[in-house]
């Protein structure tokens, strides 16, 4: 009986101290991941996509922007949808994928159950996709941001008559960095159902500002050199980190930023930027929990306290990078896409 006693009480300590250790990965201490555990186990060939140009992570499957089509892959099958030219854009927010032609006029809007095809009288400059709902800035003699939820319903549009040098999207409002035509003056925007709510003159201190990112309440800007974190306002500096080439968001998880070789995460319950520089890469995408980086055959996954949980090797010939959605990992050929499926 006091053997028994004896093997409770260390089981019962065992797993507090497991649990502890785990819980302090909430707050960037990671010791032990659960997913060092995880392995993923083959599920199904998707043979024959023989030419695509970008695999996409979405709720409940993956969008195949094909040379003149787009397919969907959920469970077992894939559907071709509606014919779609070729040379287009994508990007997913692990929701919902957008497919264009930067400089063309017709929008894909896909979900894992339905495709939704635009076509506006002015040329397309750039989509953005976060938290399910997607915006579009149309480029014409006038610019324009066009706003769609999730339900791709539009939800505000409104008219600048500046230059629109970035902009992204906030929990219900876009927000813009604009360049004004007659007097050259930068600008920050905020848009919502009310149009243009608030604009301000920015000072000199920002005029080399390239790229603008919504992380949470925080506004993150790159001037060609560094990325710097500020409150929602542009008034106060956070944090600045040292960038070699130019960010973007990665694919999957918009609030993590990736450029040629850097990550940057945000850890929403110690309010702090995570920054790691690796060595080079060629493809990133990203979950709401872990993030993949290709490298030649061999695919990273980190936390998104940037530390590395495994490191997987493809020995098969043709292999392109790999696309993480939701609990599916899916290795990209150029003959064929390989699906696999977290266990435990």
């Amino acid at each position: 009986m006091k053997l028994l006693k004896f093997i409770y009480r260390l089981i019962v300590i065992a797993a507090l101290i497991f649990a502890i250790v785990l819980s302090l990965n909430l707050f960037g201490i990671e010791f032990l991941s659960p997913y060092m555990f995880m392995k993923f186990e083959y599920i199904k060939t998707y043979p024959n996509i023989r030419f695509y140009e970008d695999v996409l992570p979405l709720k409940d499957g993956a969008a195949v922007i094909f040379r003149g089509k787009i397919g969907v892959l959920t469970g077992d099958t894939i559907k071709w949808t509606k014919v779609a030219y070729q040379n287009h854009k994508g990007y997913s927010d692990g929701q919902v994928a957008v497919a264009f032609v930067e400089g063309g006029k017709y929008l894909h809007i896909i979900t894992a159950s339905e495709q939704k095809d635009i076509m506006y009288p002015v040329t397309i400059k750039d989509v953005k996709v976060k938290g399910g709902k997607v915006c579009v800035l149309l480029s014409g003699k006038e610019n324009y941001l066009i706003a769609y939820d999730g339900k791709q319903n539009i939800l505000f549009s409104a008219k600048l008559n500046e230059k629109v040098i970035d902009f992204d999207i906030g929990k219900n409002f876009v927000v813009a960095i604009v360049k004004s035509i007659s007097t050259g003056d930068l600008a920050i925007s905020y848009i919502d159902k009310r149009g243009v709510y608030m604009s301000k003159i920015l000072p000199a201190t920002f005029s080399n500002a390239k790229k603008l990112f919504v992380i949470q309440n925080y506004i993150v800007l790159w001037d060609g050199k560094t990325l710097s974190v500020y409150d929602m306002q542009l008034k106060k500096k956070k944090k600045s980190f040292r960038s070699s080439s130019t960010p973007k968001p990665a694919v999957g998880n918009p609030e993590v930023l990736v450029s040629s070789k850097d990550i940057l995460s945000y850890n929403s319950y110690t309010n702090r930027f995570l920054f790691k520089s690796l060595s080079p890469f060629d493809w990133a995408v990203a979950t709401s929990d872990k993030i993949a980086v290709t490298k030649g055959n061999d695919v990273e996954i980190y936390s998104l306290n940037l530390n590395r949980l495994k490191q997987l090797k493809v020995p098969s010939f043709g292999f392109v990078k790999a696309v993480l959605s939701q609990d599916k990992l899916y290795y990209i050929f150029n003959d064929r896409i390989e699906c696999y499926k977290e266990r435990w």
